[in-house]
């Protein structure tokens, strides 16, 4: 049986935006005016790289995945974006095209923000322009690590890299030493952001829980070895 999602409302994820939740409720008006609510279907294109698109998102329940495609025409995970991420904002500041093609993992709720509006509130912003400049040289480099990680031809690199980046967004440590995961993350979902098929996902996972490395509930994974997951990339 399906479970229906309740739909945030623009507010909502705009209050629980990681960069933006912490702007004036008068900026918040501002980009309220024209932002819109919009779903994605799990798979779907969201837009491809170089777009010119007049909005970034800001996601609302569900994941996406920023992906680059490479010459040989593999897919590589570039980042992986959760409830209260942005995604596409360095283009909007830039004013260039979106570098990376933006892919919904599962069904995706995400606010549509007008870049225009947007850089109305950024330029007169000063903490959040020194916020953004810092997150975007930690993302930079996240996403250097992660499309290194990816680019591994194994599976089991992968789905560790997308363990080990839910784990740094989303992590809770446990008194144990071990790492929650606070995400509805199926098996699926899991697959779609490795790139391999929900079969295969089940295998690893399944072994990793045998070891002691994971353990998995419905819809809920816990990191108990983080250290072995690391190993694994090591491998």
């Amino acid at each position: 049986m399906n479970v229906e999602v309740e739909v945030p409302t623009a507010r909502m994820v705009l209050a629980s935006s990681t960069l933006l939740g912490s702007l004036s409720p008068e900026q918040m008006d501002r980009l309220l005016v024209r932002s819109r609510m919009a779903h994605a279907a799990r798979g779907e294109v969201i837009w491809m790289d170089g777009s010119e698109i007049p909005y970034f998102g800001v996601v609302g329940t569900g994941f996406v995945k920023m992906v680059r495609t490479s010459a040989g025409g593999q897919e590589l995970t570039a980042e992986i974006m959760g409830p209260g991420q942005s995604f596409g904002l360095l283009g909007a500041v830039e004013g260039t095209g979106c570098p990376l093609s933006a892919r919904a993992v599962s069904n995706l709720w995400y606010l549509r923000v007008s870049k225009a509006d947007f850089l109305e509130v950024y330029g007169q912003n000063v903490p959040l322009r020194d916020h953004l400049i810092r997150r975007t040289t930690l993302r930079l480099r996240g996403a250097i690590d992660m499309m290194s990680r990816m680019a591994s031809g194994r599976v089991e690199h992968r789905i560790a890299a997308v363990l080990i980046q839910l784990a740094e967004s989303y992590g809770i440590e446990e008194p144990d030493g071990s790492m929650r995961l606070e995400v509805p993350l199926s098996r699926q979902d899991l697959a779609e952001l490795a790139g391999t098929t929900v079969e295969t996902t089940i295998r690893i996972t399944s072994r990793w829980t045998k070891q002691g490395v994971l353990k998995a509930q419905y819809r809920s994974l816990t990191i108990q070895n983080l250290g072995r997951l690391l190993e694994i990339l090591g491998d």
